[in-house]
């Protein structure tokens, strides 16, 4: 690869981590838990699928050692599953100690004024 596709390249990948991580922080912090899943449930798909693809396209014979192969494939595709859950939890943090807090504001007594008697 050239310097010229690197400078290209790279810059573009990284806006686009950007922008996904983004998404992810967005859909983390709606209401419903489920948006938030949505893209560490793609990323799991997609690295079990790449994982196991060796099992079907080698040929018979050839499976000496693949198991422990597709074993390590699935667990380095893995890596942005974790990356993604991080958000996802943090913000499921947030939202929920801000309930939490909400409703204790909510059920405490209101103090009444100082200076006021009835």
């Amino acid at each position: 690869m050239s310097t010229n596709q690197m400078v290209i390249i790279l810059p573009s990948a990284l806006v686009a981590m950007y922008l996904i991580i983004s998404l992810q922080k967005y859909l983390s912090g709606l209401r419903s838990r489920y948006p938030g899943l949505l893209i560490p449930v793609v990323c799991f798909v997609a690295a079990t699928i790449l994982a196991i693809r060796p099992l079907f396209v080698s040929a018979p014979g050839q499976y000496e050692g693949l198991g422990l192969f597709c074993l390590r494939m699935w667990l380095t595709f893995n890596i942005p599953t974790i990356v993604f859950m991080f958000p996802y939890f943090s913000q499921r943090r947030r939202l929920k100690a801000s309930r939490l807090q909400q409703e204790q504001t909510r059920n405490s007594p209101e103090e009444a004024p100082s200076g006021a008697t009835h």
